[in-house]
Order: structure tokens, then sequence, then C-alpha cells
């Protein structure tokens, strides 16, 4: 149970690591103990231009047997398309809206259902007095220091997508299963190198413990999707990109106030958006933005 506990406790680790899009773990638990099973539990949270929005926690089970996502917890979301064929992506546990991706090279098969890109960022305006969170898809990959040069000032990076080798996978293929780094506080990325690969020395916003924890998963993992490793897709791309100089990123997930984040659509460079969790602004907490 011992080793069993130290293999969940690598697993939050990747997750948080590299498949946690603006998600923010604050603690790592044993929520359930016993002789041959029990469950690694992390609180989460997302940065919502400086407010802390709970979502819905991290659950690793572990037995004598294996290790593996809380069947409930973890599951996978619905995603309910309207007649207009615009998506929308839930999680089933506590039904809070996730930010979708598209990836722009996707190919779409004659047996595949039609989804419309989404361009939400625009509604955003509707909503007064309030922060949210958009994931916004890129036309063209860029550099690091291509987004920060684009990005208005007035919004919070929060979360980078590495994009997708793949030009197989459709934005539903990859709902929940999206790779990409967290950026730090303020929405930057650091590149210092590792003295361990050790998962428990991984710093969430380094581009190197992120590449490391890619690596990790793609020997440790899998998770097919229409005949596709999403780990070894991944792997592909920072072995492209090993450092974060070099590194291109399809989209990025920002936050902000609802009339600055309105104005994204318009953006050249930018093929979607979609808007995740939001917060009422209160008189006592200023945005980060």
């Amino acid at each position: 149970m011992a080793l069993q506990y130290e293999k969940a406790k690598e697993m939050a680790n990747i997750t948080d690591m590299i498949e946690s899009p603006n998600l923010i773990s604050r603690s790592q638990y044993l929520s359930k103990t016993g002789w041959v099973t029990s469950q690694l539990k992390s609180d989460r949270f997302k940065n919502i231009d400086g407010y802390l929005v709970a979502a819905a926690p991290l659950e690793i089970n572990f037995s004598l047997f294996g290790v593996g996502y809380a069947s409930d917890q973890n599951s996978p979301l619905t995603v309910p398309i309207t007649k207009t064929k615009d998506i929308g992506a839930f999680s089933r546990e506590n039904g809070e809206k996730l930010p979708l991706f598209f990836n722009p090279n996707h190919k779409q098969t004659e047996t595949e259902q039609e989804v419309k890109t989404t361009h939400e960022a625009r509604t955003s305006s509707g909503l007064k007095n309030h922060v949210a969170e958009v994931a916004i898809s890129f036309k063209e990959p860029m550099t690091y220091a291509e987004i920060q040069a684009k990005l208005p000032d007035n919004l919070l990076i929060n979360w980078y997508w590495l994009g997708m080798a793949s030009d197989q996978l459709s934005v539903t293929d990859t709902i929940g299963k999206v790779i990409g780094i967290n950026a730090d506080e303020a929405g930057k990325l650091e590149d210092e190198s590792l003295e361990t690969s050790s998962s428990s020395s991984w710093s969430s916003a380094n581009y190197p413990s992120f590449v490391t924890a890619v690596k990790t998963a793609a020997e440790k993992r899998g998770y097919n999707v229409a005949g596709i490793d999403i780990y070894k897709d991944a792997l592909k791309q920072v072995e492209k990109y090993p450092t974060l100089k070099t590194a291109k990123f399809v989209g990025i997930i920002v936050s902000g106030r609802t009339e600055n984040l309105a104005t994204l659509d318009d953006e050249p460079y930018i093929f979607a958006t979609n808007v995740g969790l939001q917060a009422e602004i209160l008189p006592y907490i200023e945005p980060t933005k």
C-alpha cells in the first residue's frame, strides 16, 4: 500500500502538471483510508483574474492491485450539442462549465458530427461586474514571446495549451484531456533546469518540469482516442520544442473583467473562444487585471 500510495502521488503530480487547465491544487491528502483500499484527494481552485473559485477536486483511488482515478469525481464530461450545433462541456460532478479548445488543423471525417467553432468571448459583455475565464484557440501556433506581445495587458494568462501533433482529433475527442502548463500568478512561465526528475520537485510554472512530466506520462500512462495516444502525441510536441524559448503554443486560457474579454473575438490571430467559469467582483477584492 505504501508503494501504491507513492504511485498515486505521482499520478496526481502529473495530472496537476500537464492536464489541469487553470486548475490549482492547494492540498494533497488521504480522504479515505483502509487496509487494502485508500483514496488520495486534492482540493482544486481556478484563478479567475485573482479570484479563487472552487473547482471539482482531483481524487485518485489506490489499492493493493493498482492505481486509478475515482470513477465518480473524475468521470468524463457531458457534451450537449444544441440545435444550432454549438458545443458545451460540463462536469458530471458539479455542473461547472469547462473552457474548450479547437484545433484549426483538424480534418473532419465523413462520419463525424459537425461541431461549430465557438466565439463566446463576445457574449461576456452582457455579464456586468464579473470576471471570467476564456479558452483561446489560435489560428497559428505562437511562441511564448509572441503571446506576451499580442495579448492585451488587461488580461491575465492562466494556462498555455500545447496543442496536438495530430490533426485527427476533434474538440469532442479531447474534452478533459488537453495538455498544457499552468502559468504563475503573474501569467508567466519559468525556464529553470531541473536537478532531479522526481515529481515532488516539479514547479508548476516551470517549462522543463512540464517537459519531464510529459515524458513520464508518455512512458507510464496510456489514453487512446481514435487510435491516438494523447500522451505520446504530446511527447512529439515537447521533443520538437524542448525549451521555453523554442516552444510554440496553440492556445491559452486567460481571465479578466468581462468587458475586457468581450473584445477578444475581434483579434485577427484568434480562431475560437470558449468561456469557462466566472465570479462576481466584490468590493473588497480587486481583480489582478
